[in-house]
């Protein structure tokens, strides 16, 4: 067993106990989550010394984290020590000696001399002092904890040699009393949170973070509540960054998929009622959709008794996502093109109680050598067993092609799709670059591998680069469908395979989000700030610096799927997109049948649901 392998078996084992243990040492979840960190950071340090055969390491667990309160403990009390020691010279108040010492001044000299440090220590420490923890200063510049720990100690070195100790120890415990991210003085609010602090919250946000920070407002209104401050900061080129209140569900971004888990496109129709015609590309299992036995390759007519037209077809589909309920039309359409009205079906808003990651894998057993059909739908760390398990019987089976249908999916985890990527082919290392981020004038640009980025998932347990050695496919080239809904995560496949192999994409031209962004919470206690912000951060590149692809990543194939109605089921052969990429291959059955139907010439389909490219963690 590598030591990774027995590091991540030690950690699902006993992380709840350490914290559990840590919360009644100091009864803060916030602290304990810390100390539980620094507790397993030291287990990694020494992990090469622990037998892998020993079961119950909690008792070492136990004193190290006995250890790390009272390491902790000394230096808070130093802190306090000293910065009381400084407050006594002077007879006046707190606030008085504050005042004598101005606050102000001092955080410019310090600005001044971080301003000679090289770039990684100073990012790092002002990290550090606007809030963040190392954990999410490693996950925010892709480096380890101890490299972050590293780099404080060289800035707060080359800071004392430059402003003496007890200037830095005054700065420390400022900022103790400072607004996460940072505020103009030293003092936390208190009473109630009014309008101004809420706003100024996301301003100081945006202008650490947001990847236009340079273009933002001058003077904003910040009597507006927040969700319009929000959208006055935005730069017009922003489709995605997003505020929401996790207490308020209409706060949340929404779109067709994300309140009843279908997906769906109106189409000109001059045989249809209205010169329109709805069709239903995809129905979630367990989704509102679904429930009411709606499927793919259904038809519709009408939206709450009006008929679809070209002209009112993107308001009333607004309508049903901001209403969250509503009634359907159906309607079904006989060879020669008619169109029949059948009955009226309610549909209603919900919570998608599954999204499939593995909507469809299969083993096309009629091609001269094995295609392998992967319908990958939505990148969640928490699926990755179904995932490798695919792969695994991809491997088994000899594979000598690979199919990834991504046209439904909306993106989500970077982790997981460094995992798909590395699984498709065999030409990729751990240490190979996965992606490039570009971020504002703070933030710089990095490069992160696909080792580095398959170990920070957004949830989960992490898939080690050895989970993947075994399962990698032996291949050269990868065929991938991709529509309008193809998103975020799902482009940033297409992209980062490119550098290592040749990427045959077929169907429609991507969604455009060629876009990272973070997570950013108050996380104080009391927390004061409810709203969450998800702000654009980074562009995407990959591994040959190629990115920019904001109007969509188009195929080598355009094959429109709409074009052969009805729609045929997912992994069926006679779908003209799989049915393209098995002509390519050159496998019987891969013709592209055509109805008398012909391909509609306007289309008008609903936002896509773009599950964010997450650069950070909440």
């Amino acid at each position: 067993m590598s030591a990774a392998v027995f590091f991540i078996k030690l950690y699902n084992v006993n992380y709840q106990k350490v914290y559990d243990f840590s919360y009644k040492l100091c009864g803060d979840p916030h602290r304990a989550k810390d100390i539980t960190q620094q507790c397993f950071l030291r287990l990694w340090e020494k992990i090469d010394t622990i037998d892998s055969s020993q079961e119950d390491i909690f008792p070492l667990l136990f004193v190290i984290a006995k250890r790390v309160v009272i390491d902790e403990s000394r230096r808070a009390n130093t802190s306090a020590q000293a910065y009381k020691d400084i407050l006594h010279t002077s007879t006046g108040s707190v606030d008085e000696t504050v005042t004598n010492i101005d606050y102000k001044q001092l955080k410019h000299r310090l600005s001044n001399i971080l301003q000679l440090l090289p770039d990684k220590p100073r990012t790092v420490y002002e990290f550090r002092d606007s809030g963040y923890s190392h954990k999410e200063i490693a996950a925010m510049l892709n480096i380890s904890v101890t490299t972050v720990r590293t780099h404080l100690k060289t800035a707060t070195h080359f800071i004392r040699k430059r402003i003496g100790n007890t200037t830095v120890i005054l700065v420390g415990a400022l900022a103790l009393w400072s607004c996460r991210k940072g505020s103009d003085g030293p003092s936390t609010p208190t009473g109630p949170v009014t309008t101004a602090e809420v706003n100024r919250w996301i301003l100081d946000s945006m202008q650490w973070f947001y990847y236009w920070k340079d273009g933002l407002p001058g003077s904003p209104d910040a009597s507006s509540e927040a969700p319009a401050y929000f959208n006055s900061l935005k730069n017009a080129a922003d489709r995605f960054s997003f505020l929401y209140d996790p207490a308020v569900w209409n706060t949340y971004p929404a779109s067709i998929r994300s309140v009843y888990g279908m997906e769906v496109t109106v189409v000109s129709d001059d045989k249809a009622p209205g010169g329109a015609l709805g069709i239903i590309q995809l129905v979630q299992p367990g989704s509102p959709a679904a429930s009411k036995g709606l499927t793919r390759g259904q038809l519709f007519t009408r939206i709450n008794s009006q008929i679809l037209s070209t002209g009112n077809a993107a308001t009333l589909l607004s309508a049903l996502v901001k209403d969250r309920k509503g009634q359907l039309r159906m309607a079904d359409k006989t060879a020669d093109g008619k169109v029949t009205e059948t009955t009226e079906q309610p549909v209603t808003g919900g919570g998608i109680t599954e999204e499939p990651a593995v909507q469809q894998s299969l083993i096309l057993a009629s091609t001269p050598q094995p295609v392998a059909y992967l319908c990958f739908n939505y990148f969640d760390d928490l699926q990755s067993a179904a995932l490798l398990q695919a792969f695994n019987t991809y491997h088994q089976q000899g594979i000598q092609h690979l199919v990834i249908d991504l046209r439904y999916s909306p993106g989500g985890s970077v982790a997981m799709a460094a995992v798909l990527c590395a699984l498709a082919s065999n030409h990729i290392k751990p240490t190979d670059i996965f992606a490039q981020y570009s971020g504002n004038s703070r933030l710089g640009n990095r490069s992160i591998t696909f080792e580095r980025a398959m170990a920070l998932p957004e949830q989960g347990t992490p898939v080690s680069f050895e989970q993947v050695w075994g399962l990698q496919l032996p291949l050269n080239k990868v065929y991938i469908l991709t529509g309008a809904h193809t998103a975020s995560a799902a482009e940033m496949v297409v992209n980062s395979l490119k550098p290592y192999v040749t990427v045959i994409q077929i169907g429609g031209t991507t969604l455009g989000k060629d876009e990272g962004m973070i997570t950013i919470t108050d996380t104080r206690n009391p927390k004061r700030i409810p709203w969450v912000l998800m702000p654009i951060t980074y562009k995407l590149l990959n591994a040959t610096g190629a990115g920019g692809y904001h109007q969509g990543l188009a195929p080598a194939y355009p094959v429109d799927e709409l074009a052969s109605l009805p729609l045929q089921p997912l992994g069926n052969t006679s779908d003209p997109l799989l049915a393209k990429a098995l002509q390519l291959i050159g496998a019987p059955g891969g013709r592209i049948t055509h109805t008398a139907q012909n391909a509609p010439r306007q289309y008008i389909t609903p936002g896509a649901m773009a599950y964010p490219v997450m650069v950070t963690h909440p």
